[in-house]
């Protein structure tokens, strides 16, 4: 029996978000393109700018209009396997509006990277902001982590391996948001969407973020698409509540018209309330 009773085909399209907007996701990659394309030539932004060896570790950091203002951090989606952090600056006008600085993240995609090592570039890359914070202008303590679909995942795991780490560098975490994300990668290891990504089952177990979850401290919001599929809903809601019997501060919202793809091209997924 495959998991939790599904057939394949079934358990197939509950992890093909595309299966529930027509399966042609060309408009909004190109949204996304287009409008983060924008974004970069209309406002202050320091591109492509490198935290390790690889010219796949780069991060591109939109500042704020002043000194000192708090950080939002994002890791963008694909399964693992496609986008980067120049097709990932939606949000950028709506959080520098706000008085925040952005940096959204690029790591090595699959089959070049295991999942495990596109977990140790997130936290590369925010160790790389912690220590460059003096010259971006950014308050480190203050800082807030954000991931869509696989970039969710890669959130979690970050938060449950590397928080302490963070903290000794300065950077200080307050609030984690997770958008439409796979907390459990046990299904993903048996659709279609395993072939580029080849998971273990130590794989499995180990950087499922339902497995390893992050000590209490940050205020997480778990939110997904009220037309998102079932099983990514369910994973939202389900890792939201192990959160809160583990005794964190989280809030776990469906948001009302909205699915997979556009979630991410609404600026109030991404603006938290001050804490």
């Amino acid at each position: 029996m495959l998991y939790r009773g599904f057939t394949q085909a079934e358990l197939d399209q509950e992890y093909s978000p595309r299966s529930m907007i027509g399966g042609d996701l060309t408009p909004y990659l190109n949204s996304y393109a287009a409008l983060s394309a924008q974004y970069r030539a209309q406002m202050d932004v320091i591109g492509n700018v490198s935290y390790g060896d690889s010219t796949a570790q780069v991060l591109d950091f939109f500042p704020a209009k002043g000194t000192g203002a708090p950080l939002h951090v994002f890791i963008h989606g694909g399964y693992w396997q496609a986008l980067s952090q120049r097709e990932s600056a939606m949000m950028a006008p709506a959080l520098v509006e706000a008085e925040y600085s952005f940096a959204t993240l690029n790591y090595t995609l699959a089959p070049d990277a295991r999942i495990g090592d596109m977990i140790d570039e997130c936290r590369n890359a925010l160790l790389w902001l912690a220590a460059n914070a003096p010259d971006l202008g950014f308050n480190p303590s203050r800082v807030t982590l954000s991931g869509h679909s696989a970039g969710a995942q890669l959130a979690s795991m970050v938060m449950a391996t590397s928080a302490d780490a963070l903290a000794r560098a300065g950077l200080r975490v307050r609030d984690v948001i997770l958008i439409s994300g796979v907390y459990d990668l046990e299904p993903i290891s048996l659709t279609p969407v395993n072939e580029p990504l080849q998971l273990t089952p130590v794989e499995v177990h180990d950087l499922s973020p339902i497995r390893h979850l992050p000590a209490p401290g940050p205020r997480y919001r778990v939110t997904v698409g009220e037309r998102d599929t079932p099983e990514f809903i369910r994973q939202s809601r389900d890792y939201a509540e192990l959160l809160r019997k583990a005794g964190h501060s989280v809030s776990f919202d469906l948001q009302n018209g909205v699915q997979h793809f556009d979630i991410i091209m609404h600026p109030a997924t991404f603006l938290a309330a001050p804490r």
